[in-house]
């Protein structure tokens, strides 16, 4: 999961909004919070590995906002007292 979300961040002509519906349908039986850690993963790996300045730069700060949002949506389900265990289950909850 961490590998397909690196390869999203990466690639500038997809939006990072869409990564993590992508990563729930592509691994719906994942816990919905290792989609965060998938995001968080690939977006410390890019930052470690090159000198991102400019638009790549930005690029990584939005996807670790995306990891963040995420983590606050499963935290909202919860409160809210819907399914969220599974990416699925978060999928489901957007949809709604």
């Amino acid at each position: 999961m961490t590998d397909a979300a690196a390869r999203v961040i990466m690639d500038t002509d997809q939006a990072l909004q869409d990564l993590p519906a992508q990563l729930a349908r592509q691994w719906p039986s994942a816990p919905a919070l290792e989609m965060v850690l998938a995001i968080s993963s690939a977006c410390d790996a890019i930052e470690g590995m090159y000198r991102l300045q400019g638009d790549s730069q930005m690029r990584v700060q939005q996807a670790w906002r995306v990891a963040a949002l995420v983590g606050a949506q499963v935290y909202a389900a919860q409160k809210l007292d819907r399914p969220h265990g599974t990416a699925s289950e978060l999928l489901a909850f957007w949809d709604q």
